[in-house]
């Protein structure tokens, strides 16, 4: 009885992704990082946003949207920054919308979250990926 147990959790806990500090990450090259470029004054704020790395679904890109326009598809082990007006801010992360093959399947599985951005202020996020099968977009300090 325990060594099914034993085996499932170590098969789950090789799904999970793995956190990447910002300095051991590649920056997202110019033509996947698609808006937020540019900042637009002293209402500014900067997001930073790292995808994890691990086994799972790493030949596939997640697509991050920030208040409904997509702004980057992520490789594993990549991060990029974003100058977002200040306000509420809704970040959105699945699969790419240019997945092909296996990377096209629930291209309508999302996972959302709402932040608030002061002006000047800093935000880092994560893209994760669980044991659920699902995406997460967390709060971290790199």
């Amino acid at each position: 009885m325990f060594l099914p147990a034993l085996l499932l959790a170590l098969l789950l806990a090789a799904c999970e992704s793995t956190p990447v500090p910002k300095s051991e990450a590649k920056q997202t090259p110019p033509d996947r990082v698609l808006a937020f470029q540019t900042p637009k004054g002293e209402k500014t704020g900067i997001l930073t946003v790292i995808r994890d790395d691990g086994f799972p679904v790493s030949g596939c890109n997640i697509a991050l949207y920030i208040n409904q326009i997509l702004a980057a598809r992520f490789e594993a082990a990549e991060y990029a920054q974003f100058y977002v007006e200040s306000g509420e801010i809704l970040l959105r992360a699945g699969w790419d919308p240019q997945g092909k093959g296996l990377c096209s399947f629930g291209q309508d599985q999302w996972t959302q979250r709402e932040t608030f951005l002061k002006p000047g202020e800093r935000k880092s996020f994560r893209l994760s990926f669980g044991t659920s099968g699902r995406f997460d977009i967390q709060r971290t300090n790199f």
